[in-house]
C-alpha cells in the first residue's frame, strides 16, 4: 500500500483537541471497546496485538487495561496523535507492553504475527475500492490463521437511497460532538 497524503492533517492542534471534540460521543466509543473486549476476549493472555490508525490511543490503552499481558504495536502516520497516544500510554503505566511505529502499515517492519488487528475508523479515508481492498490484504497478511481484525469506519455506498439519510445523522453527531467542545 503505497504512502498516501491523509485528506485529514492531524497536526499539533487538530491532535490536542481531539479527544475533547469527540467527548459527547464516549457513549459509542465504550460500546465500540466492549464490543472488541467480548470478541477478543479467548486470545491467549500473551497475545500481540496489532493497532492501526491508533490516534490518540482509545482502543489500546482500553484492551491494555483489560488484557494486562498481552502486547501492542500502535501504527499511526500522524506524529502528534501517537505522540499523545504515548503519553497517555506512558500516564496508565501500560507503555512498557507498546511498540509505537510513526509511519503507515507497509513501513512496520515484519514481525512475528499477530492474534488481532484493531482498525477503527481509519479504512474511510481510502476513497477507491481498491486501495481499501489492498490496506486489508495488507493487514490480514499479518495477522495469525484465524486472527481477528476488528474494524469499523464511515463508509456507504452514496449511490443508495439510504445515504442521504445516513449523511443527515451523521452531519448532526458532528454537530451535537462540536456542540460538547465548545461549551454547549
Amino acid at each position: 500500500m503505497k504512502n498516501q497524503k491523509p485528506s485529514i492533517v492531524f497536526d499539533q492542534e487538530r491532535a490536542s483537541s481531539y479527544d475533547k471534540q469527540f467527548a459527547k460521543l464516549a457513549p459509542i466509543r465504550d460500546a465500540l471497546h466492549l464490543f472488541i473486549r467480548i470478541v477478543l476476549s479467548e486470545l491467549p493472555d500473551d497475545a500481540r496485538i496489532l493497532c492501526v490508525g491508533v490516534g490518540t490511543g482509545a482502543e489500546l490503552i482500553d484492551l491494555a487495561q483489560t488484557f494486562p499481558r498481552w502486547q501492542f504495536i500502535a501504527v499511526e502516520p500522524a506524529a502528534p496523535m501517537l505522540d499523545i497516544c504515548r503519553q497517555k500510554a506512558e500516564a496508565c503505566g501500560i507503555a512498557s507492553r507498546c511498540t509505537f511505529h510513526e509511519g503507515y502499515l507497509n513501513s512496520l517492519p515484519t514481525s512475528d504475527s499477530f492474534g488481532a488487528a484493531t482498525c477503527l475508523l481509519v479504512s474511510h479515508f481510502f476513497m477507491q475500492q481498491s486501495e481499501r481492498r489492498d490496506f486489508f490484504r495488507e493487514i490480514a497478511a499479518r495477522l495469525l490463521p484465524n486472527g481477528y481484525l476488528v474494524s469499523s469506519d464511515l463508509a456507504s455506498n452514496i449511490s443508495t437511497e439510504s445515504y442521504q439519510s445516513l449523511l443527515e445523522v451523521w452531519l448532526r453527531m458532528l454537530r451535537y460532538s462540536a456542540n460538547a467542545c465548545c461549551g454547549n
